[in-house]
């Protein structure tokens, strides 16, 4: 959802989190600290261990967090990342995980029917948005980027070769933030937490019984559409009113459509839930281009995936299974 950045990049929508957590009983047990990593607030919060074991758990994960910045950012030179994208090569040997993020890009890709596409980086590069000036650009130029996108040029061979044509440029950005929420997530259960709610830019993930997580209004800023409670679960947001720039009155978002080349526009907002805050993250991504219809349609075929969605008339669409992460405990 959030593009990562480093700490230089002083842009005031990163600090907007559009998943709000919602205080309950157990507040006053909570140990919470944050962070600022991948451009944006990082918040752990543990229950049931005290102070000392949190925080030591707490500064593994915030370093975890780091890591993860450093080895995916698009806004380094010479990382990993740097490297898969600039290369002359057209084989490239990896690292084991870079190599596994790779290939849950091709599941995602495929699940999501191709709406999910993180070989767009050249779409990015001619809308301006990592450089802080997004524009619309031209039709020509449009067109021109999209000759150089597409998941489809990627080939994976195991155990740690990409293969991809040089003129291809890879973005994890839609990827990352619930990549690291997880991560977090296993680190901390390592540590012995058996309670813990992690947020990444908006990226959730939550495990233990008394989390209730408010889902923000696209519009209404101090309204919520829905309180949920998850345990063992990632959630994910994508929404046009964090990154977004205007032309002649129309609000165009950070997120593209791979096929057409312009921002998607057929929904504010679209909330995942799923298993992990990865698929989360990477589905809140592709619906929200799929649009409202073939949105619901998608997450009504998903196995452990409930949604809900926001169209630009603002039109509330909730997939079956929804209902049942409704929290029915009264807000104050």
């Amino acid at each position: 959802m959030l593009a990562l950045k480093n700490m230089n990049q002083k842009i005031a929508f990163i600090f907007l989190i559009s998943l709000l957590m919602i205080s309950c009983s157990s507040e006053k047990n909570t140990i919470k600290r944050a962070t600022i990593s991948m451009g944006s607030t990082v918040e752990i919060q543990v229950r049931g261990v005290n102070e000392v074991a949190a925080n030591k758990a707490i500064n593994a994960a915030f370093a975890e967090v780091n890591r993860l910045d450093t080895l995916f950012s698009t806004y380094l030179t010479g990382n990993p990342m740097w490297m898969i994208n600039n290369t002359d090569a057209d084989e490239i040997m990896v690292s084991q995980e870079m190599f596994y993020m790779l290939k849950k890009c091709s599941e995602l890709w495929n699940m999501s029917e191709g709406s999910f596409d993180p070989a767009i980086g050249k779409l990015i590069d001619a809308v301006g948005f990592e450089k802080g000036e997004p524009a619309l650009p031209s039709h020509k130029e449009i067109k021109e980027a999209l000759g150089k996108v597409g998941w489809k040029h990627i080939k994976l061979r195991e155990p740690n070769v990409l293969i991809k044509p040089k003129k291809i440029k890879i973005n994890f950005n839609a990827i990352v933030p619930g990549y690291a929420a997880d991560q977090i997530a296993n680190l901390l259960s390592n540590y012995g937490i058996k309670e813990f709610l992690v947020n990444v830019g908006g990226e959730i993930f939550a495990r233990g019984k008394n989390w209730s997580i408010g889902i923000q209004h696209p519009r209404k800023q101090n309204k919520l559409l829905n309180v949920i409670n998850v345990n063992g679960y990632g959630v994910a947001t994508s929404g046009d009113y964090e990154r977004y720039f205007k032309k002649d009155g129309k609000r165009y978002a950070h997120i593209f459509n791979p096929v057409t080349g312009y921002p998607a526009n057929e929904c504010e907002a679209v909330t995942i839930i799923a298993k992990d805050a990865l698929t989360a993250d990477a589905l809140s991504t592709g619906i929200f281009v799929l649009g409202p219809k073939n949105g619901i349609e998608l997450i009504e075929k998903l196995f452990n995936v409930e949604g809900i969605i926001v169209d630009t008339t603002g039109t509330i669409h909730q997939s079956s299974g929804f209902r049942k992460f409704i929290s029915t405990s009264n807000i104050k």
